[in-house]
């Protein structure tokens, strides 16, 4: 099948997660989430058993794990679509609602890891997930833009707020503070908190306000615009109009699940997202010997909480971490050109190229990488982000320094796309990460080019 061909088939459908492969072929790519009802950060071992299955018998031989709690297949035969959606059902995992223009996995940092929670993050995002998903009304066509909302336990924010459309971050036991309008891609837009001190409930009516205002604007490029249009004291008088007619309607379900008493964590390592299966099948074991699940937030890691010291994993890269959340290197990238058409180099190399760097140094640097300005890595939300593009022909890094849970960094500037390595290897032996050390660092590049007048 020709590339325009599949494009014109699957494009518009996408939210049902079915997606086109790179190339004249009839390959298409599957992203997979958590059936509805169910924690979007636990997988459990059944589950893995599932997609190790596709991916060995109908796949490529390996699994995406994504930033956003999903999981990704590629190498699909289209003649085999059908088979692979049995099986995830079977899984209790279902790929609607997980692409395009849908609301995407309402993600919860894993409250019950962490010795930071004021809240239990699970439940509110469930609830608030409960309301969109299989939903038409918040699919496409009627809703013209994805919607990401994530819920972060505490002030830390690991659920990044800073680059979410609504970001939730407990403050208190049912005491909120919303963060609106973030968002990356060809113009990034750092959120605003809005909402100080708010309810469960009324956290759940500005996400749905939100996801009304986006229907009712028919704004394709993203709430960040309708943000944009309005600014930020018309843009809330708007969501309060629509809060005051749904709060007293809504209601926070479930169960409060308990702490979970483990003893240590394994931190399983990607290579830019991806794991073979013969690795999977290395954490099933693991997971099969301790809780039986693991977790998947939103970084390209698995976590395995042990009930035991004891433990045995071969062939993985990974450490062990007394607590949640980790404070050590993370090295992220989209898929890159091997599968993305838009991408421009192959982020998976360029990922693994990082990691050595950073391990044989010993660096705890966070380093993201994107292959396009669609910004799939979040390149602009780590300590050193470098997003790909062509610039008269050549490819190159526009070089990102000092982003965060909060914060999108600052573009200071852009490489040669080869020169990466000459950049992670001047900064690994920063001990303080702070913007100036960095950028004065990364200025001493040959093919560095700062205050690059152009878009982002």
């Amino acid at each position: 099948m020709k590339y325009s061909e599949k494009f014109k088939q699957y494009y518009p459908i996408r939210f049902k997660g079915i997606y086109t492969s790179r190339g004249d072929n009839d390959l298409v790519s599957v992203r997979i989430r958590q059936a509805n009802r169910r924690d979007p950060s636990k997988w459990y071992t059944y589950q893995l058993e599932a997609l190790v299955k596709i991916a060995s018998t109908m796949g490529n031989g390996k699994i995406h794990f994504t930033t956003r709690g999903d999981v990704e297949l590629y190498g699909i035969s289209a003649s085999n679509l059908n088979k692979v959606l049995e099986i995830l059902k079977e899984a209790d995992l279902d790929p609607q609602d997980s692409c395009g223009a849908s609301v995407r996995n309402v993600m919860p940092c894993p409250s019950y890891l962490c010795p930071f929670a004021k809240t239990n993050a699970v439940k509110v995002a469930m609830s608030i997930a409960e309301l969109f998903r299989h939903n038409q009304e918040y699919e496409y066509p009627k809703l013209p833009k994805r919607v990401k909302i994530t819920v972060s336990a505490c002030e830390i924010g690991c659920a990044t707020p800073g680059i979410m459309d609504v970001g939730i971050v407990a403050k208190g036991e049912d005491k909120f503070d919303v963060y609106i309008g973030g968002g990356i891609g060809d113009h990034e837009f750092q959120s605003v908190k809005l909402f100080e001190n708010v309810s469960a409930r009324e956290a759940m009516a500005i996400s749905i306000a939100v996801a009304d205002l986006l229907k009712q604007e028919n704004e394709k490029r993203g709430f960040k615009w309708v943000l944009n249009k309005y600014g930020e004291e018309k843009t809330k008088e708007l969501i309060n109009e629509k809060i005051k007619e749904l709060e007293n309607k809504l209601e926070i379900k479930g169960e409060n699940p308990d702490y979970l008493n483990y003893v240590k964590i394994i931190m399983v390592r990607t290579t830019g997202g991806w794991l073979t299966t013969d690795q999977v099948n290395e954490i099933i074991k693991v997971a099969k010997e301790n809780y039986d699940f693991v977790v998947l937030f939103n970084m390209q890691t698995i976590f395995i909480p042990l009930k035991k010291n004891e433990f045995e994993i071969k062939g993985v890269d990974y450490e062990v971490l007394d607590s949640f959340p980790p404070k050590i290197r993370l090295v992220e990238a989209c898929i890159g050109d091997d599968y993305c058409p838009p991408a421009v180099l192959s982020t998976t190399t360029v990922a693994e190229n990082i990691e050595k760097i950073l391990k044989e140094k010993g660096s705890k640097l966070r380093v993201y990488i994107s292959g396009c300005s669609h910004s799939c890595g979040r390149h602009q939300i780590a300590d050193i982000g470098l997003g790909a593009a062509m610039k008269n022909g050549k490819k190159v890094f526009k070089v990102y320094v000092g982003g965060g849970n909060y914060k999108i960094g600052k573009m200071i500037g852009e490489i040669d796309a080869e020169d990466y390595v000459e950049l992670v290897d001047k900064i690994s032996d920063i001990k303080n990460f702070d913007e100036q050390a960095l950028t004065e660092k990364i200025k001493e590049i040959k093919s560095f080019r700062g205050d690059v007048n152009e878009e982002k």
